[in-house]
């Protein structure tokens, strides 16, 4: 049996079914308001093309070898071709977008992210910061962009981009030489963690009396003016230039997080390709 430079036109697929269900031209003929002859010359034009029977006529319609794995694809194609305009009618109606953003997640991307979704037109924008992704239901958004990769249970996850943490400090100190007594650290890392990073680079924390654990990068931005602090944080969270940072072995990820067919909807739009780029772009 050749295969090559065949095809069968969607609608001979859909009378084949048809007449597989309810074993009848007419039958078939009924529910797609269609004439017996009409379906009886797709069926043909089928057979045409496979060069090879599908229904055994001696035994009431039933199927041949090849009619058989003819209706399993031919139910697929039915399938997908439905689920096609589903997919297309969402993306002519979709209203919304419910966006969840960590907190500790790089602002100056968050930006840039919500500058991409303004641009779509006639679609409203929800956005919601989170501390910690225990403290939102995903079921409940389209998009979530956090340190943590999500489950993808009801949705699919995506590693954006890589960072380090860094311990940060005002240029004022030399921490080498004077020790600090308050440490901000961002809540993606435990206390021992931090301190085991602190100590791989020498930092004495024999006179830290204050440990204080955030997801806010404002926050720690604005903890690190008081004298005597450091931070420990994502690269990213460290926007004053006058602000030292020291780079440690711990990794940070950028994650992406979205809804079950939200990934194929925005890749439609163009949209998926565009928040790609905005990530490979900020080194």
């Amino acid at each position: 049996m050749k295969t090559v430079h065949r095809m069968i036109d969607v609608k001979y697929l859909r009378t084949f079914s048809q007449v597989a269900k309810h074993k009848s031209f007419t039958a078939a003929a009924e529910s797609l308001f269609m004439t017996q002859p009409a379906v009886s010359q797709h069926i043909k034009k089928i057979e045409n093309t496979i060069g090879a029977s599908i229904f055994v006529r001696k035994e009431g319609f039933g199927l041949t070898k090849h009619g058989k794995v003819l209706l399993e694809y031919a139910d697929q194609t039915m399938s997908m071709y439905e689920k096609l305009f589903k997919d297309l009618e969402k993306v002519d109606t979709r209203e919304q977008y419910n966006i969840a953003i960590a907190d500790s997640f790089c602002p100056i991307l968050v930006e840039k992210v919500v500058s991409e979704f303004r641009a779509l037109n006639n679609t409203d924008l929800a956005i919601t910061s989170f501390s910690t992704t225990s403290t939102i239901d995903i079921a409940n958004f389209d998009v979530i962009f956090s340190l943590n990769r999500l489950s993808s249970e009801n949705g699919n996850s995506y590693q954006l981009r890589s960072s380090s943490y860094v311990i940060s400090h005002t240029a004022c100190i030399d921490l080498y030489e004077c020790y600090p007594f308050r440490v901000v650290y961002c809540n993606s890392l435990s206390k021992t963690l931090v301190q085991e990073l602190l100590k791989e680079n020498k930092i004495d924390t024999r006179f830290v009396s204050s440990w204080v654990s955030t997801s806010s990068a404002r926050l720690m931005n604005k903890e690190l003016e008081n004298h005597g602090t450091i931070m420990v944080c994502p690269d990213w969270s460290v926007r004053e230039p006058n602000y030292k940072k020291i780079p440690t072995s711990q990794q940070v990820n950028m994650n992406v997080w979205f809804s079950e067919g939200m990934s194929d909807e925005l890749d439609k739009i163009g949209l998926k390709a565009k928040l790609n780029d905005l990530f490979e772009q900020h080194h």
